[in-house]
C-alpha cells in the first residue's frame, strides 16, 4: 500500500486494516503453538502426560474465567 493510500483511509478501515494484520498473527502464533504440542507428545519423554496448546500458550480469550467472575459479570459488574 503506498503512503498516499494509507493516508487516504479512514478510520473505519485502518481499524479493519489492522485487525485483520492482528488476525493474521494470531493465526501465525496458534499454528506454532499446535507444531510445538505435536512434538511435545510425540516425544513423550518430556512429560508424563498429554500436553495442549492452550497448556503451552493461552490467548485472552482463552483464558480461564474464576466462577466468581463470571457471576459478577452476568449481572453487569466487571470487578478484577
Amino acid at each position: 500500500m503506498s503512503k498516499a493510500d494509507a493516508l487516504s483511509l479512514t478510520k473505519d478501515e485502518i481499524d479493519a486494516v489492522l485487525k485483520h494484520a492482528l488476525e493474521k498473527e494470531k493465526d501465525e502464533w496458534k499454528r506454532s503453538r499446535w507444531l510445538a504440542a505435536v512434538i511435545v507428545n510425540i516425544s513423550g519423554k518430556s512429560t508424563k502426560k498429554v500436553v495442549s496448546e492452550q497448556d503451552l500458550l493461552r490467548f485472552e480469550e482463552e483464558q480461564k474465567v474464576s466462577s466468581l467472575r463470571a457471576l459478577l459479570s452476568s449481572y453487569g459488574r466487571h470487578d478484577r
